[in-house]
């Protein structure tokens, strides 16, 4: 009787990992791009994300959109923490930096702003920092996401655990 509730207790938490909630999200061009989905790729459509500072102050609420993704425009750069909330229980946190919200933006020369003039190497930087964060952030994305799935060795894993449980469990009680 107890190897049946042990079984059934190990096949049961696994289901658990199914609603993992995860949420993803960078800084590009001043605006913050973020996802929020369950672990296996499902969107988190019905979620908050709340938008803190990192005082823990509440600046925004915003709403992800079908496909669990969500931009957010600050006012200024500043040091964020994304709060996401199912309401039913599964809640996450991710920060995010003022750099990476900022880039590597220059400020504009007093004088200089309508005059026509070659680009010098900081704004240049500037441009080539944010083509790149244009085309990382989503690879970044992608790759937690990846990482999030459930792979044949981890299914094979679980079962070889499984049954090298009940191996002994039948075992130890033979030797009884």
């Amino acid at each position: 009787m107890r190897s049946w509730i042990l079984g059934l207790a190990l096949v049961m938490s696994c289901a658990v990992q199914a609603h993992l909630l995860k949420v993803f999200a960078y800084g590009e061009g001043g605006r913050v791009h973020g996802s929020v989905y369950f672990a296996g790729g499902g969107p988190a459509t019905g979620a908050s994300v709340q938008v803190l500072a990192f005082d823990g102050s509440l600046l925004a609420t915003l709403t992800p959109d079908e496909n669990g993704e969500f931009v957010y425009q600050p006012e200024e750069p500043r040091d964020l923490e994304l709060l996401v909330d199912t309401g039913d229980g599964h809640q996450v946190r991710w920060p995010v930096s003022a750099d990476e919200i900022q880039g590597a933006q220059p400020s504009p020369q007093p004088g200089q702003a309508d005059e026509p003039q070659a680009l010098d190497q900081q704004q240049l930087l500037s441009m080539i920092e944010q083509a790149v964060a244009r085309q990382v952030g989503p690879l970044r994305q992608q790759l937690q996401q990846a990482e999030d799935r459930a792979r044949l060795s981890d299914v094979v894993g679980g079962l070889g655990m499984i049954f090298g449980i009940a191996g002994v469990a039948m075992w130890w009680r033979g030797r009884r």
